[in-house]
């Protein structure tokens, strides 16, 4: 997202008015990086053909330069919002996660209890045909015997 070597490492001012050559490299410098990185500023006024319309005499040198701290402030601010946007996008994901993932908790807990009921409500049908079955048998004992009874009356 950001390149190691900015171009404002290139952007120095001249101690002297000789040095102008040295700025003129810089210029030329920072507009190789920038096509080397594929950056196209945002509008046309000020973005640079190529570095043999760099200006000679210092003025105009001066006057690129200040164009250039202009772009790369505006490149800055830009960024800066991108990363404030995203930072807040990152936050309300976040919040969004926690709040899924209380949701699942609770939905693991109902699972869980939901299981439980159905493992409680198996075991009450068994209980319930042991005990039918049981009764069952006491009901035949009992006319068997009854019935023995009433037969030797």
């Amino acid at each position: 997202m950001f390149e190691e070597s900015p171009p404002s490492r290139y952007l120095t001012r001249p101690a002297h008015p000789e040095d102008s050559q040295g700025t003129t490299t810089a210029v030329s410098h920072v507009l190789r990086d920038q096509e080397n990185t594929g950056h196209v500023p945002m509008d046309n006024s000020d973005s640079l053909a190529s570095p043999s319309d760099v200006p000679a005499n210092p003025t105009s040198l001066q006057q690129h330069l200040a164009k250039l701290k202009m772009l790369m402030s505006r490149q800055k601010d830009e960024y800066e919002s991108k990363i404030a946007s995203l930072e807040q996008r990152n936050r309300e994901l976040q919040s969004e996660i926690k709040g899924m993932h209380s949701k699942l908790g609770q939905q693991r807990k109902w699972y869980s209890l939901v299981e439980m009921k159905m493992r409680n409500a198996e075991r009450a049908k068994e209980d319930a045909e042991r005990r039918n079955e049981m009764l069952q048998k006491e009901m035949e004992e009992f006319f068997e015997t009854f019935g023995e009874i009433n037969r030797w009356k």
